[in-house]
């Protein structure tokens, strides 16, 4: 398990470098004008009902859809709040099989852990330099979840949604399906892009978040891209 592990975490490294090494690949025709999409999901055990029709079908339909696409198991966001180490390693298995037996196939798409690439946490931390901590504070799951004791919160809890950028923008991810209480966040993934794109020259895509109509929750064509990334 150990050996299989530092494979799958080593074939990741060598795809995050190949990203950013070496001059442009040549165009690969895609199936749309969709090039790369990312999500996550944090390893809580076995999906309910909620996560399958929230997430994990649109999960499997886009991988159908696109050439481009990484799930992850965020097991770094699960520890904002306290977890035991025991459950917290088998709710991670759990979460891979059950992602598995719900239709995410390994050879459409790439689906792996985020703290088995350690890149994530690096640019986190250069990320979290550059953003203002009332940007941070102003968020509103952050306002939401400490409104009761203001005292209660950790930095983990704060800065999460930087380390959710970096999840983002470390695999140069052009779209992102999200909810829309995670609109906020998206906007700030994007600023930060836009941020670093501007200090450092342009090196990462400004991505787009796409939601899914539950309107139209049986259409092939349910995806939209939402009202604040049309003007991006």
């Amino acid at each position: 398990m150990a050996l299989h592990s530092m494979r799958k975490a080593r074939e990741c490294w060598n795809f995050i470098r190949a990203l950013h090494q070496g001059p442009d690949a040549a165009p690969v025709p895609q199936k749309d004008a969709v090039k790369r999409i990312f999500s996550g999901i944090q390893p809580t055990g076995i999906p309910h009902l909620g996560n399958y029709l929230g997430a994990i079908e649109s999960w499997v339909r886009l991988q159908d859809e696109h050439d481009s696409v990484l799930y992850s198991i965020v097991d770094l966001h699960s520890i904002t709040v306290p977890q035991d180490p025991t459950i917290l390693r088998q709710s991670i298995l759990d979460m891979t099989a059950a992602l598995l037996a719900c239709g995410i196939n390994p050879e459409k798409s790439i689906l792996f852990q985020q703290s088995q690439v350690s890149e994530h946490t690096q640019l986190s931390w250069i990320l979290t330099c550059m953003v203002r901590l009332p940007r941070l504070q102003h968020l509103h799951q952050w306002k939401t979840k400490t409104a009761k004791e203001k005292q209660s919160g950790t930095m983990g809890l704060l800065t999460y949604p930087v380390l959710q950028a970096s999840d983002i923008l470390l695999y140069k991810s052009t779209h992102v399906p999200v909810g829309e209480d995670q609109v906020q966040h998206m906007e700030l993934v994007q600023d930060l892009a836009q941020s670093f794109n501007k200090k450092y020259g342009e090196f990462f895509p400004v991505p787009k978040c796409i939601l899914r109509d539950v309107c139209d929750c049986n259409s092939p064509n349910s995806f939209r891209t939402c009202t604040p990334c049309i003007g991006r």
